[in-house]
């Protein structure tokens, strides 16, 4: 357990739903509720799928729902004119501004900004080149591992480390929400085991508000993240699992009193929420790291015949196309030539059978 008190952060994300009003008032929830931080996504959707991603279809009780992915993302952009005006926001209230970056100039702007602590998703945790950039500005980075092996968080690690070791690892599942039953929180003290002197904390993707979260904090997480709505009813996709201001005030009480047993040793670990300790990518995760673990795609139509520039290409998310290289290998059209074997389109994943005869 970590000599300071769990850092807990209300995870705003995307919930603003377009108003800076909401977002102004969820800090104001955050603050209250005693979280420490509040944190943003900062993304562009160009820089995040490309246009050719696909539409979602799904069906729940309520109806089926189907919606042309780029578009959506595009709607959940948060504008850049706000970020100013939200840092002073959390600076009032004292509490910390946080926001996750996608790619590397959102991470300029971010940090021009005045970003003091970088978040990476999940779904990047396999972009190397975004998280050398994020190492090279020398402010701490928190990662969280939901769906990738340990050896995909061993690189990650390894990859901040050759510039400063001011990391934290966030263990989660990527289901939204996780049944207890999936959480698998061993997998805390595997990271802990794995990254010895690195900070690991657990972003809490249930529906239930504390029952997840008090059982990572007796485990040794010293960061709690959970997401924050001011109304579960509202549209869009990360509301319905997201704790209204009452519950998260809740939350962060209950966190509280299971650091003070866990010092005391005064506690059980439920049998169901500790799962396995193996880091893997568990059934549940597969859909979600295929729609949004980041590849290369081509940026532009590439002729046969002609080579690959890295200004060419673009590091996203496949949403419904298939997958391409891994991030790690874009050194490949940095550092040699390589020359397209057949006629590449724009928005699509780039190949090894792009490159190799």
């Amino acid at each position: 357990m970590p000599d300071r008190p769990v850092y807990v952060i209300a995870e705003i994300g995307i919930n603003h739903n377009g108003s800076l009003d909401n977002c102004l008032e969820m800090i104001d929830a955050a603050a209250a509720a005693g979280c420490n931080a509040a944190k943003f996504q900062h993304f562009k959707a160009k820089y995040l799928y490309p246009e050719t991603a696909g539409k979602l279809d799904w069906k729940d009780a309520k109806g089926a729902y189907s919606y042309d992915i780029f578009d959506a993302a595009k709607r959940f952009e948060m504008p850049e004119a706000w970020i100013t005006r939200l840092m002073r926001h959390c600076a009032g209230k004292k509490i910390d501004f946080l926001a996750s970056v996608f790619d590397a100039r959102g991470l300029r702007t971010m940090v021009e900004k005045g970003l003091k602590r970088i978040k990476i998703a999940s779904y990047s945790i396999t972009n190397l080149p975004l998280l050398q950039q994020c190492a090279q500005t020398g402010l701490p980075v928190i990662i969280s591992t939901g769906g990738a092996s340990l050896g995909e968080v061993e690189k990650a690690v390894f990859t901040v480390k050759r510039y400063h070791d001011k990391i934290a690892l966030l263990h989660c599942s990527l289901k939204y929400p996780t049944p207890l039953k999936d959480c698998n929180l061993g997998v805390i003290e595997t990271l802990k085991l794995a990254f010895s002197g690195i900070a690991v904390g657990f972003s809490d993707h249930t529906a239930e508000v504390s029952d997840a979260a008090v059982q990572a904090v007796y485990l040794g997480a010293s960061i709690i993240e959970k997401h924050i709505t001011l109304d579960r009813k509202m549209a869009g996709p990360d509301h319905f699992f997201a704790l209204e201001p009452d519950e998260i005030e809740k939350m962060v009480k209950d966190v509280r009193s299971a650091e003070t047993a866990h010092k005391r040793k005064n506690f059980t670990i439920d049998k169901l929420l500790y799962g396995t300790t193996a880091k893997v990518t568990f059934p549940h995760e597969r859909y979600l790291r295929d729609f949004a673990f980041m590849s290369l795609f081509a940026r532009r139509d590439i002729k046969k015949g002609k080579a690959i520039k890295p200004s060419h290409i673009a590091v996203l998310r496949p949403g419904k196309k298939a997958h391409g290289l891994a991030p790690e290998y874009m050194s490949l059209f940095e550092d040699h030539r390589v020359t397209a074997k057949r006629d590449i389109p724009s928005g699509e994943p780039l190949t090894w059978a792009d490159i190799l005869r």
